[in-house]
């Protein structure tokens, strides 16, 4: 399944087929679902030649969307999903030319470029759980209210709204508001309490990518994709500087552990 930038143009494409043989149906049509559970369409595809077609679709929100092919004689059904990221935030830890050198792919080599970047998000994700938010994104979260909000995601880089859920409820002015970057804590500057429930909007990330974490991220991208092609033996559980991590698996290198933080085992 393949993630596009927002407001990307990606090439959706299909093929008609009776027992294997391409064929040209006697009608076609594109219908797209929406992430708001709205569709877009019906639109008429692009004929490539027999069986054969595609239209470019400009999508406008963010998120998951289903492309719905319909033909007749023959009749037919397919379904493909596809994701898009939200806005700035389709980029991961580092750029696909520094994820194509760092696995020695010749840049010019456009071949797995999609698998490539998808493996950049999965890397940038995991090296979150360690170090909090790296990439800029928006959050949207509901909390109780109080002298004090916990948001979840730090560090924070922009308080955007904070609106009472209940009618009648009292939201706050931002302006009247601290926000601790690093720990995501929020209060009012006076000292007065929040009173909620409050849907608190916000943007958490870093304007710049620790050094550490951008080289945990290579580490990990490398170790995923020689796993993936059997370019790796096993695991040892000992006696190796690789040593296995239940709570992930087989992703996470101990090298990459330590980069992003994590204690050596042995170390008091």
């Amino acid at each position: 399944m393949s993630t596009y930038a927002f407001g990307a143009a990606p090439r959706l494409s299909t093929t008609v087929r009776v027992g294997g043989i391409l064929v040209s149906p006697a009608s076609i049509s594109l219908t797209i679902l929406q992430p708001d559970n709205t569709t877009a369409g019906p639109f008429t595809p692009i004929n490539d030649g027999t069986g054969l077609y595609h239209y470019d679709f400009t999508v406008v929100q963010a998120g998951r969307h289903i492309a719905r092919w319909v033909t007749s004689a023959p009749n037919g059904v397919d379904e493909e999903p596809f994701d898009v990221a939200a806005q700035w935030a389709e980029a991961g830890i580092f750029s696909l030319t520094a994820a194509k050198k760092q696995l020695n792919i010749d840049l010019d080599d456009h071949s797995d470029d999609e698998e490539i970047a998808d493996f950049v998000r999965s890397v940038t994700i995991g090296c979150e759980r360690y170090v909090g938010a790296l990439v800029r994104a928006a959050h949207v979260e509901k909390h109780d209210g109080g002298h004090r909000l916990a948001l979840n995601h730090t560090p924070v880089l922009e308080l955007t709204s904070v609106v009472a859920v209940e009618t009648g409820g009292a939201g706050q002015d931002v302006a009247d508001l601290d926000v601790d970057g690093p720990t995501g804590i929020v209060q009012r500057r006076d000292g007065a309490r929040m009173c909620g429930p409050l849907r608190v909007a916000y943007v958490a990330g870093r304007t710049a990518i620790p050094a550490n974490a951008s080289q945990a991220g290579r580490i990990i991208l490398q170790h995923m994709w020689e796993t993936q092609r059997g370019q790796q033996g096993g695991v040892s559980f000992g006696g190796s500087d690789e040593v296995w991590d239940p709570r992930f698996g087989f992703s996470i290198p101990r090298r990459a552990q330590e980069l992003l933080g994590e204690q050596p085992p042995g170390i008091a």
